[in-house]
C-alpha cells in the first residue's frame, strides 16, 4: 500500500544546476509550468466537456446554438493545443 502524501505539505523540488553549466544546456519554455498545467487540461478536458455537456442540454433543453456553442470551444481548444505544441517545439528547438 502506497503512503499518501499531504498536498499542503509537498513543496515543488527544483534541480540543482551546478555553477559550472551554462543555463543554455536546459529546456526553456515560453510558457510557466502552472500556465501550462491548466492550458493542457483545458484543451485536453476541460473545453471539450463543456462542448458535449452543453450540446446534450440543448437537445434535451430546446437551447439555442448548440452546434455553434460545440464549434467554438472545438476551435478554442485547437487553439490552446497549438499554444502548448509551439511551447514545447520551441523548448525542443533551444535544447539542440
Amino acid at each position: 500500500m502506497t503512503k499518501k502524501q499531504d498536498p499542503s505539505t509537498t513543496k515543488l523540488e527544483l534541480p540543482d544546476i551546478p555553477d559550472e553549466v551554462e543555463v543554455k544546456d536546459y529546456m526553456t519554455y515560453w510558457l510557466p509550468s502552472g500556465v501550462y498545467d491548466i492550458l493542457k487540461w483545458l484543451a485536453l478536458i476541460g473545453l471539450p466537456a463543456i462542448g458535449v455537456f452543453y450540446s446534450a442540454l440543448a437537445g434535451i433543453w430546446n437551447l439555442p446554438g448548440a452546434n455553434e456553442v460545440a464549434s467554438t470551444l472545438q476551435v478554442v481548444g485547437l487553439a490552446i493545443g497549438t499554444v502548448i505544441g509551439v511551447s514545447e517545439i520551441s523548448a525542443a528547438t533551444a535544447r539542440k
